[in-house]
């Protein structure tokens, strides 16, 4: 998923309706060199299929280009902030952002979450994860720097580009990254560090799941027991006087009746 939109168009001035009370138009150069490649093969040798995958591969160049002008452009405008700033974030209506880290850093990020894979999971090829409320979805790219994190809502910029073919090359041209949004908070420029350690303390902080053996042993009472057996004052059997043990435990002391768990009976010698 890329963290902005990317719209294709063929004009070198894109021409927007910017929705506003004054319902403006601006318009938009689309002439920032950006990505130059051969050009593909010819349809006209017979050679379509080749033609197509090139012609993809191109196109994805082209967009990591893309992607690559959006970290540098997010260097210059993003603040400063710790990791997670729920709230300034719950100002806005997102609940899912993405979180830009080096290659180095997005590995260790994943080694943290080895032992706890209820926390990751993968959506259509991208790893994403809760945290603090919200979902983050995780890309590494090789060019940002280990120490750099961004978080950024995936809608808030558009960017267009714009492909020029010709004998020998395909170039394509961008516009700047534009805000359309009035709802979405600024880019967030993170510690990575200090993401990785924040992480680390929530998974620390969680409460552990019991043990299968220990839940077989002490199963966990549902409310409706409790209330029942607060309300116990005679033995169910003979009517008899009843000890209680610990919250929810009793025994006759009349007959034989109880609801001791096993391992409680040997304790107390009970036969």
């Amino acid at each position: 998923m890329l963290p902005f939109v990317l719209k294709t168009t063929e004009e070198s001035v894109q021409r927007l309706h910017i929705p506003s009370s004054l319902n403006s138009t601006v318009d938009v150069d689309v002439q920032t060199e950006l990505y130059i490649s051969e050009a593909a093969i010819s349809q006209s040798e017979g050679r379509t299929l080749n033609f197509q995958r090139q012609n993809l591969s191109v196109l994805r160049r082209a967009e990591e280009a893309a992607y690559k002008a959006f970290t540098t452009f997010l260097q210059q405008i993003s603040e400063p902030q710790a990791f997670l700033p729920v709230e300034l974030l719950s100002q806005y209506p997102y609940q899912r952002y993405v979180l830009i880290l080096s290659v180095t850093r997005s590995y260790e990020l994943h080694e943290v979450f080895q032992n706890t894979p209820d926390t990751i999971w993968m959506d259509q090829g991208n790893s994403i994860f809760e945290y603090g409320g919200y979902e983050l979805s995780l890309s590494a790219k090789h060019h940002i720097l280990d120490s750099s994190a961004f978080l950024v809502a995936p809608c808030k910029f558009t960017v267009f580009m714009r492909r020029v073919n010709d004998a020998e090359t395909i170039r394509f041209y961008r516009s700047s990254f534009i805000d359309l949004t009035e709802n979405a908070p600024p880019p967030l420029h993170l510690n990575a560090q200090e993401v990785i350690e924040a992480v680390q303390q929530h998974i620390a902080s969680r409460e552990p799941a019991l043990p299968i053996g220990q839940l077989l042993m002490f199963p966990p009472l549902s409310e409706t027991d409790i209330d029942e057996t607060e309300r116990l004052t005679s033995c169910p059997e003979c009517n008899g006087e009843v000890k209680r043990i610990g919250e929810s435990n009793y025994f006759c002391l009349q007959c034989d009746w109880d609801n001791l768990l096993p391992l409680i009976k040997t304790s107390l010698n009970v036969p």
